[in-house]
């Protein structure tokens, strides 16, 4: 069951393939994201289903932590997938454990490329209520939106760069 779910788009005068190319080197996130939140990537292997990577992560809610990270698709130049997990607390148990579900799509559109970014929380089988409260309080899911819209915006002047 999904606890949290959002999705942006943006429209970008490219591509797929030039649009793929800047989304898919993983450790230039650290550039691409918008949140200012990620601070280091550390790529273990080539990009393929399965591979996993690190990163290093610094928020104002949470704190700094190291995220463990595993791709789930590798669709070029279509649709790159990967789950992030943060670290449990001492105090907790695998039922705890919060999955991250990121993703870019790519959708031609004429000459530019439709990209859609998507952030997916499914309830953790122990914690959830706790969690749903962090996210209100802290107003997380507004940061996360805005981020991913700068995200998006970056991507688009990565892009024009290329």
């Amino acid at each position: 069951m999904t606890m949290w779910h959002a999705s942006e788009q943006l429209s970008i005068a490219a591509s797929p393939q030039v649009v793929w190319r800047v989304v898919a080197d993983i450790e230039g996130h650290v550039s691409l994201a918008g949140s200012g939140e990620v601070k280091a990537i550390r790529m273990r292997g080539d990009l393929a289903a399965g591979a996993t990577f690190e990163g290093d992560i610094a928020t104002g809610e949470v704190g700094s932590f190291v995220s463990r990270n595993v791709i789930e698709t590798v669709d070029e130049p279509r649709r790159l997938a990967w789950v992030s997990y943060p670290p449990l607390d001492d105090d907790e148990t695998e039922d705890h454990q919060i999955e991250v579900h990121w993703a870019f799509e790519l959708t031609p559109d004429g000459v530019a490329t439709m990209l859609t970014h998507t952030f997916t929380v499914p309830r953790p089988k122990a914690g959830a209520d706790e969690l749903e409260a962090f996210l209100e309080r802290t107003g997380r899911i507004a940061t996360v939106r805005d981020g991913m819209r700068r995200t998006l915006e970056n991507v688009r002047a990565a892009v024009a760069r290329a």
